[in-house]
């Protein structure tokens, strides 16, 4: 279970502190963050103007980290900083995929949506996947974000088909290779609702590199009709070897109801975990067996979590003080993201609440999250080793994005609001030795000021990443992990604000 306690609020500007908090079992703990403001929105003006961005109402943030430099990409802009937070420089994202001699404009126009970045350490390059015109792949020419970068239509290569239809890609690496998943309309897959499903692709390390200086890759190991929202790991192991699996994790939906995925009434779930194994610069998907589908207690004999439609009402959108506009939370359904540690894969879920008939779950208000810890030691028959839920009494939960540091100590960031108060970003830690199934916190990185208003004709703002959020980890210390978040610090319509949060989860006790 979550021991909730809320940590001292930061102020708005960049700031390293280290907060003290008291854990569940009486000793303390200590956090030291980095915390400063990222992207903003670009106000009611450009996002409610004929032919404006397409997802101009909401951040769409994500952040990667290489010991050096800090890049956030948003659907609006590539913001490079320095570890303090110093902006060093920030390029519109549609002009960065045209340098890249790419199309930002999906068939409707609107401009580039759902971005993606990480930094690949064992390559020294940057990668962002956002929808486009198609999927759009770009690398970074060198370990400086600054410099040139080249691209690519992943799904197009080798007679395609193209995922040119909302594709929602997801993003993953490991020491052997790059895999990037999007969705395929036509397919499906028995574990997820019919009808659409994802694709992936596996490319080697060297490949995606030669994507920078305009060489497309010429092995892109295209996998297909695997589940809806499958999200590939990211595993930092140096001594990973080549022939290591790499996994890929979502949750089961119901396959008779074609909205289930997110609209769902106590539904006892499943994880989904397939695989990826390398021999040279081709694979195989789950080879010599089927994708996974394990049951969610503690040694998977039997279920226990449900998962229900986010709350609230057929808008799924949860309150904010100070307004009558509410934020849509529905997109908050699915993992965030998947990292893996040792033969362990962690990952996050948003979830409605159960209010009737719950279970081992039991009851709750607001919308909650659940934590995973699967473990693969067994690559064929992953169990879970771990699990918990997060859940608040006065608040309502989104968008939680995990990570893990050399040491596998854990860190969740995530975003709350209520009727009460203004959305929010808070830290949620456990620490390798900890008491099983528990996290420490939250703690209020920082607390939201004003309400967040970009109505839409359901008088709903659109907030956070619908593709998710990674969390990365920084390469050269290995210690310090850094997410983002959206949260709410202006009255000025459209103008949504991000925050961008370095932390590192002590490994000491006091």
């Amino acid at each position: 279970m979550s021991n909730r306690r809320t940590g001292r609020q930061l102020a708005v500007g960049a700031l390293l502190i280290v907060l003290p908090m008291l854990s569940h079992w009486g000793a303390a703990s200590a956090q030291t963050v980095n915390s400063f403001e990222g992207d903003r929105g670009p106000g009611q003006a450009v996002c409610k103007s004929n032919g404006g961005p397409i997802h101009c109402d909401r951040a769409e943030m994500d952040v990667a980290a290489s010991g050096k430099q800090i890049v956030q990409v948003t659907w609006q802009n590539v913001n490079v900083y320095d570890t303090t937070g110093k902006l060093l420089k920030s390029t519109p994202l549609a002009a960065l995929i045209r340098g890249a001699g790419l199309d930002p404009n999906p068939a409707k126009g609107g401009g580039p949506f759902e971005p993606h970045v990480v930094y690949n350490e064992f390559i020294e390059r940057w990668i962002i996947t956002v929808t486009c015109a198609n999927d759009c792949t770009l690398v970074s020419a060198s370990a400086d974000a600054t410099d040139s970068w080249g691209g690519t239509y992943l799904s197009c290569l080798q007679g395609g088909p193209c995922l040119d239809r909302n594709p929602g890609i997801k993003l993953g690496y490991d020491k052997n290779g790059v895999y990037i998943c999007g969705g395929h309309v036509g397919d499906d897959n028995p574990s997820t609702v019919p009808g659409v499903s994802y694709d992936c692709f596996a490319v080697p390390p060297d490949e995606i590199k030669a994507i920078a200086q305009g060489t497309a890759p010429t092995h892109i190991n295209r996998g297909h009709k695997l589940p809806l929202d499958i999200v590939p790991a990211v595993d930092h192991d140096r001594s990973k070897a080549p022939s290591a699996l790499a996994f890929f994790a979502n949750k089961s939906c119901d396959h008779a109801a074609q909205y289930s995925c997110q609209r769902s009434t106590n539904f006892s779930f499943h994880w989904i975990v397939n695989t990826f194994r390398w021999n040279g610069a081709t694979g195989t998907y789950n080879a010599g067996g089927a994708q996974q589908v394990i049951k969610t207690d503690i040694g998977s004999k039997e279920n226990k979590w449900l998962y229900n439609t986010p709350c609230c009402g057929q808008t799924m959108s949860i309150p904010q003080a100070g307004s009558d506009v509410t934020l849509r939370a529905a997109t908050s359904h699915r993992l965030m993201n998947v990292v893996q540690h040792g033969s362990h894969l962690y990952g996050v879920l948003g979830s409605g609440p159960c209010t009737d008939s719950c279970g081992a779950q039991g009851a709750d208000a607001n919308n909650l999250l659940i934590w995973v810890d699967l473990d693969c030691s067994q690559p064929a028959a992953c169990v879970v080793s771990q699990t918990a839920k997060i859940a608040s009494p006065d608040n309502h939960l989104e968008f939680g994005t995990i990570g893990v540091d050399d040491a596998g100590n854990l860190g969740i960031v995530g975003t709350s609001s209520s009727a009460r108060a203004n959305l929010s970003v808070l830290l949620w830690t456990r620490r390798q030795d900890d008491p099983a199934n528990t996290f420490t916190g939250p703690t209020t990185i920082v607390a939201g000021t004003h309400p967040y208003t970009c109505p839409n004709e359901r008088n709903v703002s659109p907030m956070g990443n619908s593709v998710g959020i990674l969390t990365a980890l920084d390469p050269v210390d290995r210690k310090t992990l850094w997410a983002t978040q959206q949260w709410a610090n202006d009255a000025t319509p459209c103008v949504w604000n991000t925050r961008i949060v370095g932390y590192k989860v002590a490994p000491e006790k006091r």
